[in-house]
């Protein structure tokens, strides 16, 4: 956020805090009598997966690493999402990125009233061995309640003193982590002392786990096909960037520790579409380059622009895995204990 706006955004986020802290203290007291403001209990266990910040703590690996663990242990998740920016009758990024990583085995539901989804949707299996939800971005979705409630906090931002939205990227202040179940700091090389203290400041309990989501290798799609390979294949390459995610930078500093040459990285925004138009302008800052690296966001959508006319170059799109730097076994237990509870259903306005 540029310091000359300022003026105009801080007296912005104080209206902003003051639109939040009405709505949450409307979802506090539902505690009691949950149906009084439309907070919907569906009939399955609920992990609701999000964070403070606008944008780029990581949500979609730590969701597919949560239904992992769930298929694992031989539960059948489904997956609840806004489906933010999603072109009109086709799937968005993250829900193309869910379909890709597990094909037809976990359903994906992207709409932004959740609940009724979910509804809809159970209704429609009611035989079905479907026995959790996870609620990707669900944090500010306090319209479905959950038995889990994760937050994710970036390690490599400076969320301890960022302001509200839109004077900075903080969605709700601080204090709204008391709220959380646990808290899960990611790209986070080792546990910081400095960072778990904060967290146990405003949280009240230090942080659940730890965890690093980085490269397991690479593909790289090229005209005669898609080819997997290691990840210092990158070693010396000059690339151009284009990295379409809400914090791109972990990504860059991900490839120049590969060995990357960078001669330049094209600026775009979270979620960008893409079309031929577009690429066309972009062609030029290609001039030198060996590859064009993205990420595996871009790569859902760009792959339907790119296969159907020649490009230029090869485009490498890295293979994201998280691990668990610290709490794993404690993490997966929380996941396992909340995914085991049973529910009976609660129809609210929610539901609409």
């Amino acid at each position: 956020m540029s310091r000359w706006l300022l003026p105009l955004t801080i007296p912005a986020s104080w209206a902003y805090r003051a639109a939040i802290a009405w709505r949450n203290r409307r979802y506090d007291a539902a505690r009691a009598a949950p149906t009084s403001v439309g907070i919907a209990r569906i009939d399955r266990p609920v992990i609701s997966v999000g964070n403070l910040t606008a944008g780029g703590t990581g949500k979609t690996p730590h969701v597919m690493w949560i239904v992992e663990q769930l298929l694992e242990s031989g539960h059948k998740p489904v997956i609840a999402m806004r489906g933010y920016k999603a072109p009109s009758g086709r799937p968005g990024d993250e829900e193309q990125e869910y379909r890709d990583r597990f094909d037809d085995s976990v359903p994906v539901l992207a709409q932004p009233r959740r609940a009724r989804a979910l509804r809809e949707f159970f209704a429609r299996h009611e035989n079905t061995t479907f026995d959790c939800v996870i609620l990707d971005d669900g944090f500010q979705h306090r319209q479905v309640a959950r038995d889990l409630d994760l937050v994710l906090i970036d390690a490599t931002q400076p969320t301890f003193t960022d302001r509200l939205l839109p004077a900075g990227r903080l969605r709700e202040p601080l204090a709204s982590l008391r709220r959380a179940d646990a808290v899960i700091v990611t790209r986070a090389a080792d546990i910081d002392p400095v960072i778990a203290g904060r967290i146990e400041r405003h949280h009240g309990r230090p942080p659940l786990a730890w965890t690093n989501h980085g490269w397991s290798g690479l593909t790289v799609h090229a005209a005669a096909g898609a080819d997997d390979v290691p990840l210092d294949w990158l070693r010396g390459r000059r690339l151009v960037t284009m990295f379409g995610v809400g914090n791109p930078n972990p990504l860059r500093q991900a490839a120049r520790q590969a060995g990357a040459v960078i001669l330049r990285d094209v600026p775009v925004a979270d979620h960008q579409s893409y079309d031929r138009p577009m690429l066309d302008r972009i062609r030029p800052m290609l001039t030198g380059a060996e590859g064009l690296l993205i990420s595996p966001k871009d790569w859902v959508k760009l792959r339907e622009v790119v296969t159907s006319w020649a490009w230029p170059m090869p485009i490498i799109v890295p293979v994201v895995r998280l691990a668990v730097v610290a709490g794993e076994a404690d993490l997966k237990r929380s996941i396992l204990q909340a995914a085991a509870r049973r529910h009976t259903v609660t129809p609210t306005s929610a539901d609409t």
